[in-house]
């Protein structure tokens, strides 16, 4: 098992990447003006994968898939992608219901509920519809160009299947997003 260390600027100390802090990637970009220099900052979440999964249970389209889960995340930012590793090769569609605070989950396999009080802390849901079939395996890309502030650094979530999943043991989803 490989650990990413990073070292910010002006720091001399190295931080592990982790759930705590993401990978800030430093993206530069140059016009055609040798002058022009562009620089923004990409993090990528470590993935996480989906808790509470039932292995064998029969979903059906609108339930809770798992439980509820979150991102450490920058402050303000723009997730620009949003990759569902899915390793039962379902390809089903899912939905990523995303909250600036902490809220109370649905239970797993039950129609996904969130009171008025939740939902005023929803931020827009993400649908992960494209799929990329590898033979065994798939993976889910959504593009959202969704912005956020979340001043406790921290996006709470949690994810609603649109069809027929039955997930084998050993196969659990992952997810994780890129944000800019």
């Amino acid at each position: 098992m490989s650990l990413i260390f990073f070292r910010n600027k002006g720091n001399t100390s190295n931080v592990q990447a982790g759930h705590q802090d993401p990978l800030p990637v430093a993206v530069i970009q140059q016009s055609g003006e040798p002058d022009i220099v562009t620089t923004s900052r990409v993090y990528l979440t470590p993935s996480v994968t989906i808790p509470g999964i039932g292995t064998a249970a029969a979903y059906a389209a609108g339930d809770a898939f798992g439980t509820k889960f979150s991102f450490n995340v920058p402050v303000e930012g723009t997730i620009s992608n949003v990759v569902f590793i899915d390793y039962d090769d379902e390809g089903i569609r899912k939905d990523l219901v995303l909250f600036g605070a902490d809220f109370t989950a649905t239970a797993d396999n039950s129609a996904f509920n969130v009171s008025d009080a939740d939902l005023k802390q929803a931020l827009p849901v993400i649908t992960i519809d494209l799929f990329y079939n590898f033979g065994a395996n798939q993976l889910g890309q959504a593009t959202p160009a969704l912005s956020f502030r979340a001043p406790s650094r921290r996006l709470y979530c949690q994810l609603i299947t649109q069809g027929a999943d039955n997930i084998a043991a050993g196969s659990i989803p992952e997810l994780y997003l890129v944000i800019v």
